[in-house]
């Protein structure tokens, strides 16, 4: 099974860029894991690791040809706390016109999914979302705020069972 990790979300502003950090770190840990003689980790197939800031039908485009997707990025939500960390399957969004899985000058994620498989595009079965409650996306800086910053390991630690947990399906 071939999987993609994308990291969403816009590095330079503050809360929005943990998507980023959190699938940097993902992937590094994925890859010592990986060389890890020692290591009792099943690794899945074919893993891939992208930082992207789109959504729609371009983000639509960079999930062709695999058959898993895990989309990690910001979330605002007044019923979580900042750093509270969330997944759940793309069919379980609450709103698909929030956040970056959708643009305003395209169409939400969902859409575009459902477009790309009317025209034959192959697309993942499974797309999973783990969405860490921001604070602050609006002040033009690098750092994440401290409680967003406290969720990254285990955000991290989530999408490594994630992946864990395809490779023993796939077994």
């Amino acid at each position: 099974m071939k999987t993609i990790v994308i990291g969403l979300g816009n590095p330079i502003l503050g809360d929005d860029g943990v998507g980023w950090v959190v699938a940097q770190a993902v992937e590094e840990r994925y890859h010592l894991l990986e060389r890890s003689a020692a290591s009792s980790w099943t690794i899945p197939g074919a893993v891939d690791f992208l930082c992207l800031s789109l959504g729609g039908l371009s983000l639509m485009e960079h999930l062709s040809d695999y058959q898993s997707a895990i989309l990690i990025d910001a979330i605002q939500s007044p019923q979580h706390p900042p750093g509270a960390c969330l997944h759940f399957p793309i069919t379980a969004l609450p709103d698909p016109s929030a956040g970056h899985l959708s643009s305003a000058h395209d169409t939400s994620l969902v859409n575009a999914l459902q477009l790309g498989r009317k025209l034959g595009a192959e697309l993942p079965v499974t797309i999973d979302i783990v969405a860490i409650v921001a604070e602050n996306i609006s002040d033009f800086s690098e750092q994440l705020s401290p409680a967003v910053a406290a969720a990254v390991p285990g955000a991290v630690q989530t999408v490594l069972e994630m992946l864990q947990s395809q490779s023993t399906q796939e077994a």
